[in-house]
């Protein structure tokens, strides 16, 4: 019991500091909105692509099969 009232304090020390010494000017949260914003683009690129692919590849494997049943 300790040890988890140890870890939660020390988690909770380190998690919520009582001094930040830090400035986020604008230009900053502009720059991080655009790294975000160009990672969801890419994700959403990068899964449109494997979509197509896998939807190629389904389609492909189950016409093969309909065209063999029906000679």
């Amino acid at each position: 019991m300790k040890t988890i009232l140890f870890m939660f304090i020390l988690i909770f020390t380190l998690t919520f500091p009582y001094h930040a010494h830090a400035y986020l000017d604008p230009g900053s949260g502009s720059y991080m909105l655009q790294i975000l914003l160009g990672t969801l683009v890419a994700g959403f690129f990068v899964i449109k692509q494997y979509w197509h692919r896998l939807k190629h590849f389904f389609k492909e494997r189950f016409q093969k099969k309909e065209d063999q049943g029906h000679e």
